[in-house]
Parts: structure tokens; sequence; C-alpha cells
């Protein structure tokens, strides 16, 4: 009883001591600073983010506004941490519907194989022929703006590239011989798509998720640099940077910068989490 009790406390020590080991690692401490913004940002900003303040129009950073004003008089730093959640949301919400919908479709593909593997391939093929920004694009020119038609939007370019990753993956599954077993044991396609070839995946589907919240990230802000993201005056990172874009030339350098360095450490994090997921993943494989 007692050594298992030392035992336990061991593992638990060890599995802490992990645990910090990993935050140490500069991408999952800046992305665990990020998650916290995420999460209390809304309690963190000094100020109201969607009320103005006319007589500090164009304020430079100081004590009272760390990130400086735009020109409505907004705090920059109050609305750069209530756009971190709405991005994260937007994107985390489009990534995991167009994931989802995706590695069904990609493990379905790779078990079923004949006409299901051909007019999903093909499908894939016709939507990756486009480049990314250009089809998200063509998609709002149809659908319209707004912040549902964003995540409808995130999912749909999320589709092909989880369909064709994953089908790839578990393609040598077909033949397997715990699927024939599946298969003899009366299990129906779906119930073995599910049970044992998407938790086969579930490896390539967390690193491609953490890759595409970065690519999704990118894609809101560009749409709303644009006009096309979310409606203003709610803050939004490509929003912010595209109102204080006029203003550099006059030497206004806030409005814009503070937003582009939040985009910038964002995907900086997250596409390092994603490579040390798969890091881990080629370590564990040898």
């Amino acid at each position: 009883m007692i050594k298992k009790i030392v035992e336990g406390s061991f593992n638990n020590r060890k599995k802490l001591l992990n645990i910090i080991f990993q935050l140490k690692r500069p991408p999952v401490f800046v992305f665990s600073m990020i998650l916290f913004i995420v999460l209390f940002g809304p309690w963190l900003a000094p100020y109201d983010p969607l009320e103005p303040k006319p007589m500090d129009t164009l304020a430079a950073p100081s004590w009272a506004h760390w990130f400086g004003t735009d020109n409505y008089g907004f705090d920059v730093l109050s609305r750069v941490l209530y756009a971190a959640q709405i991005d994260f949301s937007l994107a985390l919400i489009g990534v995991l519907i167009g994931g989802g919908i995706g590695s069904l479709l990609g493990a379905s593909a790779a078990y079923k194989g004949g006409i299901t593997d051909f007019v999903l391939l093909r499908f894939v093929e016709v939507i990756q022929s486009f480049p990314v920004l250009l089809f998200a694009l063509a998609l709002f020119a149809a659908i319209g703006g707004g912040s549902r038609n964003m995540i409808l939007a995130i999912a749909i370019v999320n589709i092909p590239m989880y369909l064709r990753i994953i089908r790839s993956s578990l393609l040598p599954l077909r033949t397997a011989e715990f699927v024939d077993a599946a298969r003899c044991a009366g299990l129906n396609g779906f119930t073995i798509v599910i049970k044992h070839f998407i938790p086969n995946a579930k490896g390539q589907i967390f690193s491609l998720f953490v890759l595409s919240c970065a690519y999704a990230i990118q894609i809101i802000a560009g749409l709303s640099f644009i006009g096309l993201g979310v409606e203003p005056p709610h803050p939004e990172w490509g929003s912010m940077i595209n109102a204080g874009a006029g203003y550099i030339m006059l030497g206004v350098w806030w409005p814009s910068i503070f937003p582009g360095l939040a985009i910038v450490i964002s995907v900086y994090a997250i596409n390092g989490l994603s490579r040390q997921q798969m890091t881990g993943q080629i370590r564990s494989s040898i």
C-alpha cells in the first residue's frame, strides 16, 4: 500500500515537472499567455472598447493609454484585448466545424474507397485549386459578410485540407486485420470509421487543428482588413490595422502596429505549438 502511494506521488511529481518544462518553451509560454488574454481580456481591459473619447483622438502611448488611442478616441489596448477573444472564438468555431466534417469525410474516403474516394478527392482538388484567401473572398461575395458567414467560410476552407491529410494517413488501415475483424463482428461502416479509423489519426488531427487556427486568424484579419469581416465598431485586429493605416505616414503608428503585433505573436505561438507537437510525433515513431 505504501509502495503504491509513493509510486503515485512520484508519477504525479514527474507529470508536474514535465508540464513546467513544457511551459518554459517559448511557443508554449507565449500561447499560454495568449490563452489567458483570450479568456480574461475583457476583464483586463482598462476602458470600454466601444466607448470613444473624441477629446483624446490619436493620443500617443502614455500611462493613461498604454497603447495610445485611435482616430475615434478608442483605447487601443482595450480593443486589442477584446479583439483577441473575438478573433480566436471565430477561428476556433470555424476550424472545429471544418475540421470535424473534413476528418469524418477523410476517414470515410479511406475506409470505403471506390467511387466515394474518387468523388471526394475531385471535390478537394477543385477547392484547393484556388488560393485560400481568394476562395474565402469568393464565398463572401456569394453569401455576404458578417461573423456567422466568416465562420462558415473558415469551415469550408478547412474541409478539403482535413479531408486530404486524414485520408492519406488512414489509407493503409483499409486492409488492416483489426478492420477485417470489426467487419466480421458485424460493425457497420460508420461505426468502424468513428471507433477505429478516426482515433488512429488523433495526432494528425490535433497538429492540423492547431495549424489551421493560425491560418484562420490570418484569414479573419485579412477579410476584416478589407471590410468583409466583423461588423464595426466591434474590435478586430485586421479592421484596426486598416483604420490606422492611413495615419502611419503622419507618424501615428500605434493604432496599426499593436494589433499587427498581436497577429504576429499569435501566429508565431500557434505555429510553434503545432511544430512542437509534430516533432514529438516524429520522435515517438522512431
